[in-house]
């Protein structure tokens, strides 16, 4: 058996608790995002896929062809296509399976009914996706964190001091992006993951100090949620399984113990099945099979991890968006000399665990703060969180190492909560980030134009803007166009006149500014700055701007930025450009082109595009 604590109050832990969770509420309520019809949403994206078990079982009773979601697609348009399902292989057109598996839909069943009471009494439509439903769910997601971070607080005292456990919690969720996927992001699967790895870390140490039938199947059913939220949480079973574990005595003992208790292991493998259960019986229903892989042709490539990118990638590294974890992982050195029973499991769980993630070929995960596969895992690495910081405040350490341990601590902390405050104001990117945009932009609140275009490796002018003198070239504004010679073109808006043209998934080129580079006087290695104006509702999301020289109708040099950026304004119109140097073997017959490229992106509202000659100061 481990050796631990005395149960006594642990005030500190249970006050830091409450007020993490009051800061938590706070913040979402700072940003609420409780606007249903866009992609910003909480039941958007991914998390609408998690939840469409509900509306389609309770509201309109078809879990085989989900034929409302065309009309939720239209009215709240929760993402930019539907799919959070696909067709059926081999079953007749229309027949539909879902992508996610179902277990947040489960835990969600009491959230969903409480949000379709409130939307019947407050009088919004009953449909499963208004606000009600998405507030509900939000709140609901946050309470969850809650039940998390008490089970994790109950697991670790039983360890390490309420000090220890204290400084665990608050930097937990002040110091890693825990913090956006319980707060801002509630709806994804990834702290409810966190939640389920507390109860299963708390169930087994209990089950192992005094083992009972009852726990055992606990541990089951926890383990089958966990699969049934996440397929790939199937790597927790070793918590379990080398629970205890620290040498070949123990791991004999271990063995002896499984033996003596085997009417135990059969009770969780059945709780592991019961909790699995529910998918099972979905799939059979909607495809015929009791096991089927709704993923597509996204899969993992176990023998290829892209385990570099996940840990240290600009993109998406999960120790450069959450650089406090690189103390954490210091911290299974002394959990290794004090507790070894629980720095093998842990250990082995973590390089499990990254394993997996990082060989799934989409390894970034697609939008998100962070490397967010990784977020639940921190319920685990709260061992060895704890036990760095039991060494740390431990008599006798030395006060430089200590001193500068905090320091570096309170530092990491902050610069965690300023880049959540910077990707809450789309400063740093949900999924498209590269090394020259991120230190462009490091520790900044208003990046320039110029910075925002390092996103798309625009490099802009090698000087300061102050040193050039721009030169108008041309300019299309449609104000002399007409809907019949020009189709996409619209009078809901205009930045002069109240004309503008219309740029959707059915128009992906913008009417052109086309310029023979001849008359102009340019020559190679010049630099040219194409601009526009846009006009969207929620982002120009999926927008580009595009600059590209052309000869002999091939383009030999081509640049193009988003129209999205972070200091957009949404219903406003808001100016956009991009410089870029002509190049070397430029002739006079290139003919020089301005224009937008709708890449499947939103509807938005494109005038004034123009190009000038951005010359320098003395040649001008």
């Amino acid at each position: 058996m481990l050796p631990r604590l005395p149960a006594t109050r642990a005030p500190y832990s249970l006050l830091a608790l409450l007020l993490l969770f009051a800061l938590m509420v706070q913040a979402r309520l700072w940003l609420p995002n409780w606007d249903t019809h866009n992609v910003l949403a909480v039941l958007s994206w991914d998390a609408l896929g998690y939840y469409l078990y509900l509306p389609a079982k309770f509201i309109y009773h078809d879990l085989s062809h989900l034929a409302f979601s065309a009309d939720i697609m239209r009215e709240y348009a929760p993402s930019s296509s539907f799919y959070q399902a696909s067709q059926v292989p081999g079953a007749p057109e229309g027949q539909l399976v879902m992508k996610y598996t179902a277990g947040l839909a489960v835990l969600w069943v009491p959230f969903f009914w409480l949000g379709h009471w409130a939307a019947g009494w407050l009088h919004y439509p009953q449909d499963g996706f208004s606000a009600p439903y998405q507030v509900a769910i939000g709140l609901g997601g946050m309470l969850y964190a809650l039940l998390g971070l008490g089970l994790l607080r109950h697991f670790l005292l039983r360890y390490f001091s309420d000090v220890v456990v204290t400084l665990v919690l608050v930097t937990l969720v002040l110091g890693s992006n825990y913090l956006e996927y319980s707060v801002f992001d509630s709806a994804m699967a990834h702290h409810y993951l966190f939640t389920g790895y507390a109860l299963l870390l708390l169930l087994t140490a209990r089950w192992h100090e005094r083992p009972t039938r009852l726990g055992a199947l606990g541990i089951g059913l926890t383990l089958g949620l966990l699969v049934l939220i996440r397929p790939s949480e199937m790597v927790a079973v070793v918590l379990p399984l080398l629970w205890g574990v620290g040498s070949g005595a123990d791991a004999r003992a271990k063995l002896a113990l499984l033996r003596q208790r085997w009417p135990d292991v059969g009770l969780l493998a059945l709780g592991g099945l019961l909790g699995v259960l529910p998918q099972l019986v979905y799939w059979h229903h909607a495809t015929g099979h009791w096991l089927f892989y709704s993923y597509g042709d996204q899969h993992f490539s176990f023998l290829k991890p892209h385990t570099w990118q996940v840990l240290f990638s600009f993109k998406k590294g999960w120790l450069i968006y959450s650089p406090f974890l690189l103390l954490v992982l210091a911290g299974f050195g002394p959990l290794w000399r004090r507790h070894r029973a629980l720095a093998v499991p842990a250990l082995v769980f973590f390089v499990l665990n990254l394993w997996v993630v990082s060989a799934w070929d989409i390894w970034w995960y697609g939008g998100g703060f962070g490397q967010r596969a990784l977020v639940q895992s921190y319920a685990v690495l709260a061992l060895p969180w704890a036990a760095g910081l039991a060494w740390l405040l431990a008599p006798g350490r030395r006060w430089v190492v200590r001193a500068a341990l905090i320091a570096a601590a309170v530092l990491l902390v902050d610069l965690n909560l300023f880049q959540h405050w910077q990707y809450q104001n789309a400063i740093i990117n949900s999924e498209g980030m590269n090394r020259r945009y991120y230190w462009a932009v490091f520790n900044k609140t208003q990046p320039s134009q110029a910075d925002f275009n390092q996103l798309d490796d625009a490099r802009g002018l090698p000087q300061p803007e102050r040193n050039y003198q721009p030169r108008p070239l041309g300019k299309l504004d449609f104000e002399q166009a007409t809907p019949e010679a020009m189709p996409g073109l619209s009078n809901e808006q205009g930045f002069y006149s109240r004309q503008a043209y219309r740029t959707d998934g059915s128009r992906p080129y913008s009417p052109a500014l086309a310029l023979p580079l001849g008359p102009t006087g340019l020559h190679g290695g010049d630099y040219v700055r194409a601009a526009c104006r846009v006009f969207s509702d929620y982002g120009a999301w999926g927008n580009k701007l595009v600059l590209s020289v052309e000869r002999d109708g091939k383009s030999i040099a081509w640049t193009g930025v988003s129209l999205q950026k972070p200091n957009s304004l949404n219903r406003s119109w808001n100016h956009v450009y991009v410089d870029a140097p002509l190049p070397a073997d430029t002739r006079p017959t290139d003919v020089l082109k301005v224009y937008v490229l709708n890449e499947g992106g939103s509807a938005s509202f494109i005038d004034d595009i123009e190009a000038s000659a951005m010359l320098p100061v003395a040649k001008w």
